[in-house]
């Protein structure tokens, strides 16, 4: 099968929001798991993205599709984890700005 279903946001790994957590954000885990794993997925998708344009050097790639989708998919995992970044720096400057 060349298309895949997609499957419920609780089938992912990485995303089991079921055990409440008190650290834990709005979907359940805490934000070192949720910027780790964005991270993560940052690098896979790169290194996939990477494969791809290397296999369209060398001419070996059937449908050339894949190599928009696989870019995509890499181009917004990084700008996810650099408003993640951002979220946190604004977050902390506030927190900082708190007064006692």
């Amino acid at each position: 099968m060349f298309i895949t279903p997609m499957s419920p946001l609780g089938e992912i790994s990485g995303f089991h929001a079921e055990q409440p957590n008190p650290q834990a954000g709005p979907a359940g885990l805490p934000f070192k798991e949720i910027f780790s794993t964005a991270i993560q997925n940052m690098k896979e998708t790169e290194i996939i993205s990477n494969n791809d344009t290397a296999l369209l050097a060398l001419g070996d790639i059937d449908d050339l599709h894949t190599l928009g989708i696989d870019a995509t998919k890499a181009y917004l995992a990084e700008k996810l984890v650099i408003e993640l970044r951002n979220r946190a720096m604004e977050a902390y400057s506030e927190i900082m700005r708190i007064n006692l």
